[in-house]
């Protein structure tokens, strides 16, 4: 009985229709994140030297590799100003040295266009590179006083402990990196629900519609397909989830981020601040387990309106609003910002005790009401 619902719940045509949904999705909200990945300079030349920091210096920085990499900022400043002092065009500007050229009169049209030859015209990397090295500097200078992209909370001792924590372990891991990542895996679980939406809705409208449940309703057995149907939409979305994470993993392994993994994620040079010491590696981990936990936890939101909704028309009109929430509020707090310092440090754990708790008690009474529903219905 089993193995017929799954027949069912995957038929070539929901199938078909299924795989044109995720390719549309893909292009329009997810491909340009991993097409334009760094998008842009400085993105790129701050990318190009965070993996020289990391096979320099390791997965952390201390103080006498923060001078090693200040001298070399320093050197490229000595590089960038033999190269204006070379440029004719430069020097009958009175313009000698790399200060002289980002700080000098904007109003000023003969130096706007020399600004403009020598980084977009002719992109000579190493003025990228300087604008690159100086965001880390600046933010490294600053990392005491830094709240690391947590907007304004009550600040406890336990936070301003983790802070400090923080000011002092070194990571340089960077936001450029861990937002990419973040944008890429809420767009991707939110097609993930969106799919399994579209696979589990039909689960007991289609019975229902072909007037199977009068007979499913007059014996002990058809009135156990509840279950039986449930555990194959289960199922159903476990495959789903593991395919869709499977096909972006192996996209994400394109953006060839890998050598961060092993770094702390809480770092002065990003704007994410977790309760916990988490590596880059542990922190996808963690995401994909809130993936499956949110993919099965939607599958039995999705199944119970089914069982109770007499057409299709009424579970889009229902599903919309409850996807508009699940986009901007919980995949908000459920995936981007889980274990974010801005969130109490056990918000993760009742959050979603309480979500798997309401889950089975709608599981539980529709279940009963099952058994005693009249064949009337």
């Amino acid at each position: 009985m089993l193995f017929l619902e799954l027949r069912k719940i995957l038929n070539i045509k929901l199938l078909l229709l299924l795989f044109i949904f995720n390719y549309i999705f893909y292009f329009l909200f997810i491909e340009f994140n991993f097409e334009y990945f760094p998008n842009g300079r400085p993105a790129n030349d701050a990318y190009r030297i965070l993996n020289e920091m990391k096979h320099s210096f390791g997965k952390t920085m201390d103080e006498s590799e923060y001078e090693a990499f200040k001298k070399s900022y320093d050197e490229r400043i000595l590089e960038a100003n033999k190269y204006l002092q070379s440029k004719e065009e430069a020097v009958n500007l009175g313009i000698t040295t790399y200060s002289e050229l980002v700080q000098g009169d904007d109003e000023n049209e003969k130096l706007n266009n020399l600004r403009y030859k020598i980084f977009h015209k002719e992109g000579v990397n190493v003025f990228w590179e300087i604008q690159a090295q100086n965001n880390m500097l600046e933010s490294y200078n600053y990392k005491d006083d830094q709240n690391y992209g947590s907007e304004d909370f009550f600040i406890t001792k336990d936070t301003k402990d983790r802070l400090k924590e923080i000011a002092n372990n070194g990571s340089y891991f960077s936001s450029l990196i861990f937002d990419n990542y973040n944008e890429l895996i809420k767009y991707t679980v939110f097609l993930i629900i969106l799919s399994i939406a579209i696979m589990t809705s039909p689960l007991f409208i289609k019975d229902r519609q072909n007037k199977l449940v009068y007979l499913q309703y007059s014996s002990k057995i058809g009135r156990n397909l509840f279950k039986k149907k449930l555990a194959a939409a289960l199922i159903t979305s476990f495959l789903l989830v593991t395919v869709q994470l499977t096909v972006f993993f192996t996209l994400y392994s394109t953006n060839d981020t890998n050598i961060f993994f092993d770094m702390n994620v809480s770092s002065f040079y990003n704007g994410f601040t977790s309760w916990f010491d988490l590596t880059f590696g542990e922190y996808i981990i963690l995401t994909v387990a809130a993936a499956y936990l949110l993919g099965l936890i939607f599958t039995v939101i999705t199944a119970f309106l089914s069982s109770i909704v007499p057409n299709y028309l009424t579970i889009i009109g229902i599903q919309v609003p409850i996807m508009f929430v699940t986009f901007t509020y919980v995949l908000k707090y459920f995936i981007e910002r889980l274990t974010e310092i801005t969130l109490p440090s056990y918000f993760l754990h009742i959050s979603y005790t309480i979500l798997v708790f309401v889950i089975i008690s709608m599981i539980v009474i529709r279940w009963q009401k099952e058994k005693r529903i009249d064949i009337l219905y």
